[in-house]
């Protein structure tokens, strides 16, 4: 798998961060869709299937150990990122949590764009 041909998809609440992350991996070649929460993700996914999900832990309406968990079941060739901005006021690790339940990589927020772009196609080449 190349590159131009790899689709990614970012599923994050926060709008900002969201637009960011889409227009710096299409800036680096890749075929990017995004959605707001777990719900319309997994829509988005089965519409047309990305190659590698980027997903936020804390959304509303679906959050992310829940998509994950929807992700690998539905879609388990898909690579999948974690990402996270806190633990809310729980003492669980969900980074850690995602990545016993399948996650390819976490990222703590914030991070550097080009430390995620960096494992995208790291995700890329071992496909």
């Amino acid at each position: 798998m190349s590159v131009g041909n790899t689709r990614v998809l970012i599923i994050d609440d926060d709008a900002d961060l969201r637009e960011l992350i889409h227009d710096s991996l299409e800036r680096d070649g890749f075929e990017v869709a995004s959605a707001e929460n777990g719900t319309r993700g997994l829509e988005v996914q089965r519409a047309k299937p990305a190659h590698i999900v980027i997903t936020d832990i804390f959304m509303p309406e679906k959050e992310g150990i829940e998509t994950l968990v929807a992700l690998r079941s539905e879609f388990p060739r898909a690579k999948i990122i974690v990402m996270s901005g806190g633990a809310g006021t729980t003492k669980t690790d969900y980074l850690s949590l995602a990545r016993e339940l399948g996650a390819a990589k976490s990222f703590r927020k914030p991070f550097e764009l080009r430390a995620l772009s960096a494992a995208v196609r790291e995700l890329v080449r071992s496909a």
